[in-house]
């Protein structure tokens, strides 16, 4: 199969994806008994209606609370809300885990950070956060002090550091390990041995020789990197209250005890716009690295 058919069919293949995977709790239903029940039907029926109510409108109204909204009157600000914080997040734990990794690579006083990482990198996501808050309560409570908003009190109001931190932390804390590593495997590379007896500087050794090499395993580990940014939307969006994407998706899916397979379906492509945005900026960010250090 030709890339050119490849990609002309990964549009659709995504379409279908979603329209599907969208249906899982339309099909999946507990019994009378709390035993699991499937009936695809309904799933059918949910794509059906879907696809039905495209033309009229229908398929991008939504119930939130008891009130019935446009999703398209909705999705603007939250998308910017979203993007805003994981385009900041991602770029910036992009840049401080390359700069961090190659720090923890060559410096041997880095030892506080590499215990760090390890103590941070086993706890789940939502125990950070909570970690965080923790810490600017127990600050306020101890000098009077409010250093951080815990979480948005309303839209107008929204929390904007302690969300940006967490963003910035959790991805940033793969990147520094995974650059780190791939800079101690390039130091045993010959050529940076050669490199060394023609005696070049440390500093350039470090950014024109050995980081260079380790650019393609960055960019090759950017979905990865991505997953784990993405991974963790939705937690920071609960926690810090922010009315984004994944918040208005997940606290309206269930309205009156009906699914709205409707609204899911729109927010996972939203979703997944956002995802090939920030995708396409970070790829910016490598490749700018590229032009600067590689010769």
């Amino acid at each position: 199969m030709s890339k050119s058919l490849q990609t002309t069919l990964i549009i659709p293949g995504i379409l279908l994806f979603v329209l599907f995977f969208a249906m899982f709790p339309a099909v999946l239903t507990a019994g009378s008994e709390g035993v699991l029940q499937i009936h695809l039907g309904n799933g059918l029926a949910s794509i059906r209606h879907y696809l039905g109510g495209l033309l009229s409108g229908e398929s991008f109204q939504f119930i939130a609370g008891s009130t019935e909204r446009s999703f398209w009157d909705q999705i603007g600000a939250c998308f910017t809300v979203s993007f805003g914080y994981t385009a900041v997040g991602g770029v910036a734990g992009l840049t401080a885990g390359m700069l961090l990794g190659v720090y923890l690579a060559v410096s041997r006083r880095a030892r506080w950070m590499k215990r760090f990482l390890e103590l941070t990198g086993i706890l789940p996501d939502f125990v950070i956060v909570l970690l965080l808050q923790f810490l600017v309560v127990y600050i306020a409570s101890e000098t009077g002090m409010v250093v951080f908003k815990v979480a948005s009190a309303s839209t107008d109001d929204p929390a904007v550091a302690l969300p940006l931190i967490s963003t910035i932390l959790i991805p940033a804390n793969y990147m520094i390990r995974n650059v780190a590593l791939q800079m101690n495997n390039a130091f045993t590379e010959d050529y940076i041995g050669f490199a060394k007896a023609r005696g070049l500087a440390k500093p350039y050794i470090v950014f024109f020789h050995a980081l260079p090499n380790v650019l393609p395993f960055v960019k090759a580990d950017l979905h990865k990197f991505m997953a784990i940014l993405f991974g963790n939307l939705f937690i920071f969006e609960y926690l810090y209250n922010l009315n984004g994407v994944t918040l208005m998706v997940f606290s309206n899916a269930f309205a009156y005890g009906s699914y709205q397979y409707s609204l899911v379906v729109n927010g996972l492509l939203a979703l997944l716009a956002l995802y090939a945005v920030v995708y396409a900026l970070l790829r910016a960010v490598v490749y700018g690295w590229e032009k600067v250090i590689v010769r």
